[in-house]
């Protein structure tokens, strides 16, 4: 496993050398920072300490795309949670529910923390596999971002200690592969078209909670193909 730290428009240079002293402490590296809204100064040093060596290493994008496209799995973090059923762009997990899931997977996982006074947005998190939040007190749920990243990293890191076992999942590509079959299936059974998207997100949601093997999303992919072709034969 392989953790990326994704800051999307931080706005306070302290936090940012905060956060690059807790990779450090709990010996993760990859730092990215999206659009900031702030220099890395002198503020940021002192804060970084000993791991002012992040600050230089870390890398500055314009949006989303790059680390997304770099790691296999992605997550967004939320303090808002979904109530209704029907909001499945809000459906999360708690940390230590990721946890537990993503101790498993051998390849890169971008952990994807928004911006201090207003988080990410729903079209953020709806380009993100898991959605997590940390359980906090209902009456004020949001934590400062670099205390969020410290309680993430220390659970993380907690469950990649235990791991003591290695299941082959699915990549990316074979992931999206299986989703784009489900889509073509939705609208070969006529599926109304206002109600495909939601349909592939629920999917999507189901296959990335449940963290599929590449047998798994072989076998499914084979099975949504043959449904095609019998009907387009009929």
């Amino acid at each position: 496993m392989e953790i990326h730290i994704v800051l999307v428009e931080p706005e306070h240079e302290g936090n940012i050398g905060l956060i690059a002293r807790i990779m450090k402490n709990f010996g993760y590296k990859n730092l990215w920072l999206v659009n900031p809204k702030t220099r890395l100064g002198p503020e940021a040093r002192a804060l970084a300490s000993h791991a002012q060596e992040l600050l230089v290493k870390a890398r500055i994008v314009q949006n989303l795309d790059r680390p997304l496209r770099n790691c296999d799995y992605s997550v967004a973090t939320t303090a808002i949670i979904g109530k209704k059923p029907s909001n499945l762009n809000r459906k999360s997990l708690t940390l230590r529910e990721l946890a537990e899931r993503v101790k498993i997977i051998e390849g890169k996982i971008a952990i994807i923390f928004g911006r201090e006074s207003r988080g990410l947005t729903n079209k953020e998190i709806t380009r993100c596999e898991f959605v997590m939040t940390i359980p906090t007190n209902s009456e004020y749920k949001t934590l400062n971002i670099a205390t969020a990243v410290s309680i993430t990293l220390y659970e993380l890191r907690t469950a990649q200690n235990m791991s003591m076992s290695y299941f082959e999942r699915a990549d990316k590509e074979t992931r999206l592969r299986l989703i784009h079959k489900f889509e073509d299936l939705s609208k070969k059974v006529c599926i109304p078209a206002y109600k495909i998207p939601l349909a592939r997100t629920a999917f999507s949601n189901v296959i990335s909670r449940g963290l599929i093997s590449t047998r798994e999303a072989s076998l499914m992919t084979g099975v949504f193909r043959r449904a095609i072709e019998r009907i387009d034969n009929h």
